[in-house]
């Protein structure tokens, strides 16, 4: 089987697998009589896990090989973690269970990011020639799982997804890593990362952009269960997540035009979106048709970010970089979900919504700056390449 096919059926397993679990995690701890403070508390233990274990992950995979390795070892215990959340039947024990989950899972996206980009890259693909099959994918777990938990458990659905994690295990262990990098005898500095400019520019932008559209989608269940709809949610999942699936597919037939002006794009739908959720008053459906604006905005986040960072970087830091990136996301997420649950209890759903616009604005008129300063770093490399040539 060819490394590529590989890496498809490998993505399509996972994100199907997540499916099947992360996106009910509020929605079970609700079934389990939680309020919405706790809630966001237990959730907010996945990216402050990250924020701790990160750069252990960042000091260890080091070259694609070792990614690969840690990624192996990280899905097989991570099934075993999952059973033990829901052996769980308290408020601290359910604590102990995310955190152990979160110490596996926390900075899986970024380290899978980094693996499929430099394995794709060295197949002349895009990213998103692999990663929509995770959304694809996803988009049918979601639905699926919706289906389970409505008619059976979220203990069956949970079970499901323990056992495909430890397929995916099997699945990387035959995964080729890319030679040409593996190859590489210097190894990358942190130091190297943190001096680059217009890196931790990047950062900062691409943080406040994800970061407050994912905190907004982890409680978005719990304000539609506050709407009477929450039994809904699955179906709403699997109408953004089809958006994400037709929009990847066309950026990867057109996006390459548009490169880094597709970040307008994607700022401007999320300020959209919080203006929507931040108005919604008591309309259910209101809220939930601008919520599909979120399969656009991280349809365009999948297509460029990790092959802009491998651009900005080169081969040789992309997977730390990845890393970091994913780092600063959590470090904004860590912050906004453990104090979500309390502001929405003070303030209610719309306006914690109202507050996520402030950093979607912000995120827009940051990257104006930004966009114009690379173009013309960019312009100017040209220049002294023809220089340098004549």
């Amino acid at each position: 089987m060819k490394n590529l096919t590989l890496c498809k059926i490998l993505t399509f397993v996972r994100y199907f697998a997540e499916a099947l679990f992360f996106p009910y995690i509020s929605l079970y701890f609700h079934s389990k009589g939680l309020d919405v403070a706790q809630i966001g508390i237990l959730i907010a233990a996945i990216p402050i896990t990250s924020i701790l274990c990160a750069p252990i992950y960042t000091k260890l995979c080091t070259n694609p090989k070792k990614t690969k390795l840690a990624l192996m070892i990280m899905s097989f215990v991570e099934a075993f973690f999952i059973i033990l959340l829901m052996l769980a039947n308290n408020f601290a024990f359910s604590l102990i269970g995310i955190i152990l989950i979160s110490i596996i899972s926390s900075s899986n996206y970024g380290m899978i990011d980094s693996l499929l980009t430099l394995i794709a890259e060295e197949e002349n693909k895009r990213f998103t020639s692999i990663r929509i099959y995770g959304s694809t994918s996803y988009m049918l777990g979601v639905f699926i799982s919706g289906v389970i938990t409505k008619y059976t458990s979220y203990a069956v659905s949970f079970y499901i997804a323990c056992g495909l994690f430890i397929l995916v295990s099997v699945l990387y262990f035959f995964t080729r890593v890319p030679q040409h990098v593996e190859e590489e005898k210097e190894k990358p500095k942190l130091k190297e990362i943190g001096t680059n400019k217009f890196f931790i520019g990047y950062i900062f932008f691409y943080v406040l952009l994800i970061g407050s559209m994912q905190v907004g989608d982890d409680f978005f269940s719990l304000y539609m269960e506050s709407k009477g709809g929450g039994e809904y949610y699955n179906i709403v999942s699997f109408g953004f997540i089809g958006i994400e699936i037709i929009t990847m597919f066309l950026l990867n037939k057109f996006g390459e035009k548009l490169g880094l002006k597709l970040f307008f794009i994607s700022a401007i739908l999320l300020v959209v979106r919080n203006i929507a959720h931040g108005i919604g008053g008591t309309s259910l459906w209101f809220i939930v048709g601008f919520q599909m604006l979120r399969g656009i905005i991280w349809a365009i986040a999948l297509y460029l970010s990790s092959s802009f960072v491998s651009e900005i970087l080169g081969y040789r830091l992309a997977s730390q970089g990845i890393i970091v990136v994913m780092l600063g996301i959590q470090i904004f997420s860590a912050i906004f979900k453990f104090s979500g649950g309390y502001i929405i209890k003070s303030i209610g759903y719309s306006n914690f919504y109202l507050i996520l616009l402030g950093f979607s604005i912000l995120a827009f008129v940051y990257f104006c700056f930004y966009y114009f300063a690379y173009k013309k770093y960019k312009n100017k490399q040209k220049e002294n390449q023809l220089s340098v040539e004549m």
